[in-house]
């Protein structure tokens, strides 16, 4: 990170997405570049992530963004690049996020041309596998390049008229496809009924037979194949009379070929030699030159000239670009004629020399040719050509030393062979460079576009340069008049790429040598700004030691200044750092001696009494020492050990005050959540128990609130128990009160029922009728009641004794209903109003006499309700109303209370 970098963010460093996004797609700073997949893969915002992705461009940070986003424009954006660039390449790398991508793909345009023009193999199979129309696979079968997958294809082709359409356009450019379709095609009919498996089998053999008297066969012997065809045709019942006539034609054809008695120069029947050279032939040339040398030589002619027959087959030879298996096996077959053709060469060339024998000696020739042509023809051999093209030209400057006649003839043979030799393989060198050379021009035209980082397209225009010049010394040798190897045009083509690249390039380079410049520009005021640092009197010793540090980082990044300054500006920042280390050494004397001055202070504090004191003390010392700042580090562990000495102590006995209180504290916890417990388990008793339980419940709340720091999270259980056992507890007394207040209902009821009864004159039937109450009941009015019951269900009493009992018992109801009215607000009947305002006078004047206002509202209904039942029976006449009255204002009275 350059200075610039350090004291001014980047634009694609800014909070605003807007801004980041633009600056990823405009910006052409190699800071960026170096950043673009962070961006891609972590930014926020997905305009900036698109933007980094679209710069990138590689197929790598596509898939993966289409298979970790989930923004629908990113996506969309993939799965553009990606259907363009998938289907023309192979990556076995990234095969599985490729099937990955391609199994989210819905397109059906896509899906077929993935199946068509897929590079790979395993996406051609994956879209396959998709699709399921049978004209199109039918298609992809005839087009497929693999030959399994082809095989799978066919295997799902179920459509009829597919199979014969497949086996009648592929009969002449794919027989083994049309084959398959054919056999495919029969099966189906076959299982459909439609054919008989022997018709079928007949046909499928009687294409073999054909191919095989074409020559079209695998490897194996003919007649083997011959007899292993006739002997599954001979297991079939019964064939078409069309199928047999062209199995017995194809059967002759191949028999006949067998037969042939001619033989060649091998001992090889041209039947069996065309079985052989079915799959791969000699060289057409190569051929015809070795069955003119074989038909020379059968005729034994006396002009024969062996020196022209091996120079035919030194031509046939030399054309030859690839030698293949049947040109080698051609060669030895015919290799004793030619041994022999030299033989006779080196015998004439030994007559013609006889005759110069007695030739002075200055005119033998002084260089042993044969070595020499034996090392040319070794590098010619190995295609050495600069070495072979060194040789022949010595040859030849040393044949041209010797008189004419002088000369060797089988020497000027051999090495007019080898020239020409050299010649061919120059100029396949010639060819096989400028198809180099155009491959080089190809991919410098493609630079502009290819979205990579300016320095790389400017190391791959030195890399280009660079092939073409070793090109061109490959192919220029010496003694050659030509300068330059590569054509005009082509050079030229080659000189405008790279033009067009480097201008494609030169706006980076332009602003990098802008931003070094300015990067020099702010170096040279920082530098200045350190120098005026290290001039003060009293500088900080932190700010020194930050200008020491960007000093030490900003000299390690010359390479963000322009080239010709960087000496320079080394050589000012050594100066400054100089200046700086000068004057940090005399801060760290200071810094030191005020380390020490505390390290005393802290010693002291082993006599101070008060442990928080000695610990505030030690706080504060601790900030001081920080505030001094850092020394020299050798020194500055050893004074910070030595000032932690006496201090640490003093922290660990309070840790362990602490640690004991913590345990109080804990144990302190244990007995709450005890106590929580226990409320909590009397607030989970049974009903029956509950009641009992009131006092224990009521010793933990004393318990629960004596105590102190109860954590706010207990102190909300302990409330939540006792809250649910206070509650249950109000239920069941609710519930007690009820059952009382109906026990009486039911036996006041039961006595005002016995004594209208009794005045029906149903005396007899009441003694045993009579309600029962509990033994143990404790209800003084439940009790008073079934005291009433029994005298009136009893005959010892008289009837008027009762009917006068019953008619004042009306008088003492209507009383209490009048009472009850007027505590409830309830309307009075009009022959009732003097009642009440009697009522009220007396209430009026007893309120005035008593000091502490007297009863309670529900006091004066408890007593009212007991006087009501106490006034039972009621003379019959009277009663259905008093009790509706009573009820109406007694239901106004419990609700005003809750009741």
């Amino acid at each position: 990170m350059n200075l610039k970098s350090r004291l001014f963010k980047k634009p694609w460093q800014h909070k605003d997405p807007e801004v980041r996004s633009r600056a990823v797609r405009e910006s052409d700073d190699p800071e960026l570049k170096a950043q673009l997949a962070e961006l891609a893969q972590h930014d926020e915002a997905p305009d900036v992530r698109l933007a980094a992705l679209k710069s990138i461009n590689t197929e790598a940070f596509w898939l993966d963004a289409r298979l970790r986003e989930s923004d629908a424009s990113i996506l969309a954006a993939a799965d553009d690049f990606l259907a363009r660039e998938v289907p023309r390449s192979t990556n076995s790398e990234m095969l599985s996020e490729r099937l990955e991508w391609f199994a989210h793909i819905e397109t059906a345009d896509l899906v077929r041309k993935m199946a068509q023009s897929a590079t790979d193999v395993a996406l051609r199979r994956a879209a396959l596998e998709r699709i399921s129309a049978q004209g199109f696979l039918g298609d992809c079968y005839a087009g497929e390049k693999d030959e399994s997958l082809a095989a799978e294809i066919l295997a799902r082709i179920d459509q009829k008229s597919t199979l014969e359409r497949l086996s009648r356009e592929l009969r002449k450019t794919r027989k083994k496809r049309a084959q398959a379709a054919t056999e495919r095609l029969n099966a189906l009919q076959v299982a459909s009924g439609e054919a008989e498996a022997d018709q079928t089998a007949a046909e499928t053999l009687v294409l073999r037979m054909e191919a095989l008297s074409r020559g079209e066969y695998e490897s194996g012997n003919r007649a083997d194949h011959l007899a292993e065809i006739e002997r599954e045709w001979s297991t079939l019942d019964a064939a078409p009379e069309g199928l047999q006539r062209r199995f017995e034609g194809a059967s002759n054809i191949v028999r006949s070929s067998l037969n042939r008695p001619a033989r060649n120069e091998t001992g090889q029947s041209a039947g069996d030699q065309a079985a052989e050279q079915a799959d791969q032939a000699p060289h057409s040339g190569l051929q015809e030159a070795a069955e003119h040398i074989r038909e020379t030589i059968r005729q034994a002619r006396k002009d024969i000239k062996p020196a022209e027959l091996l120079a035919t087959w030194d031509r046939a030879w030399n054309q030859i670009r690839q030698v293949s298996e049947a040109d080698q096996a051609l060669k030895e077959d015919i290799l004793p004629l030619l041994r022999e053709l030299q033989v006779q060469v080196e015998q004439q060339s030994s007559e013609k020399t006889d005759s110069g024998k007695q030739q002075s000696d200055d005119t033998k020739p002084a260089v042993d040719f044969d070595a020499l042509l034996d090392q040319t023809a070794e590098a010619l051999e190995s295609g050495d050509i600069a070495n072979s093209h060194g040789l022949i030209r010595r040859i030849r400057s040393e044949l041209g030393k010797l008189p004419h006649k002088a000369r060797p003839g089988k020497v000027s043979g051999r090495l007019q062979r080898m020239e020409g030799r050299l010649k061919e393989m120059r100029d396949y060198q010639h060819w096989s460079h400028n198809k180099h050379r155009d491959d080089l021009i190809e991919q410098v035209e493609k630079l502009p576009d290819s979205g990579q980082h300016p320095d790389a397209i400017s190391a791959a225009l030195k890399e280009a340069r660079n092939e073409w010049q070793r090109l061109e010394k490959l192919e220029v040798l010496p003694g050659d008049r030509k300068r330059f190897a590569a054509p005009p045009g082509q050079w030229r083509r080659f000189q405008n790429a790279c033009k067009n690249a480097f201008d494609s390039a030169r706006p980076f380079f332009e602003k990098r040598q802008q931003v070094q410049e300015e990067t020099l520009e702010q170096l040279e005021q920082f530098i200045e700004k350190g120098m005026a640092l290290a001039g003060e009197d009293n500088p900080d010793s932190k700010l020194l030691q930050q200008y020491m540090r960007k000093s030490r980082q900003a000299i390690r990044r010359m390479d963000d200044l322009p080239p010709k300054a960087r000496g320079r500006s080394a050589a000012r920042l050594r100066e400054l750092m100089d200046a700086l280390s000068s004057r940090l050494d005399q801060a760290f004397e200071q810094i030191e001696l005020t380390k020490r001055r505390l390290i005393t202070e802290a010693k002291a504090l082993a006599h101070e009494k008060d442990l928080k004191t000695a610990i505030d003390k030690a706080k504060a010392l601790q900030a001081q020492w920080q505030k001094a700042g850092s020394g020299r580090r050798k020194l500055e562990q050893k004074l910070w050990e030595e000032f932690r000495e006496p201090i640490d102590p003093l922290f660990q006995k309070l840790k362990g005050e602490r640690a004991e209180q913590k345990e109080a504290d804990r144990e302190r916890i244990a007995e709450l959540e005890a106590l929580c417990k226990q409320a909590e388990e009397l607030a989970a008793l049974p009903d029956d128990q509950l009641q009992a339980a009131e006092g224990r419940m009521s010793g933990l709340a004393g318990d629960w609130n004596a105590s102190t720091g109860r954590p706010g999270k207990l102190n909300t259980r302990f409330e939540k128990a006792e809250a649910k056992f206070r509650k249950r507890l109000a239920k069941l007394h609710d519930k007690a009160r009820a059952q009382a207040r109906d026990q009486v209902e039911r036996m006041a009821r039961a006595v005002q029922d016995i004594w209208s009864r009794r005045l029906e004159g149903q005396l007899d039937q009441l003694a045993d009728e009579l309600p029962v109450i509990d033994q143990d009941s404790e209800d003084e009015l439940v009790i008073q009641l079934h005291r009433t019951a029994t005298r009136l269900a009893s005959p010892d009493v008289p009837d008027d004794e009762l009917t006068e009992l019953a008619n004042g018992n009306s008088d003492k109801a209507r009383q209490v209903v009048v009472e009850m009215e007027f505590l409830s607000g309830e309307e009075t009947p009009e022959s009732d109003r003097k009642l009440r305002m009697d009522f009220q006078v007396r209430r009026l004047a007893q309120r005035m006499g008593e000091r502490d206002g007297g009863p309670g509202l529900e006091q004066e209904l408890a007593e009212l309700v007991r006087r009501w039942y106490a006034s039972l029976p009621q003379s019959l006449e009277h009663h259905k109303e008093l009790s509706a009255r009573f009820a109406r204002s007694r239901d106004v009275l419990e609700n005003m209370f809750g009741g």
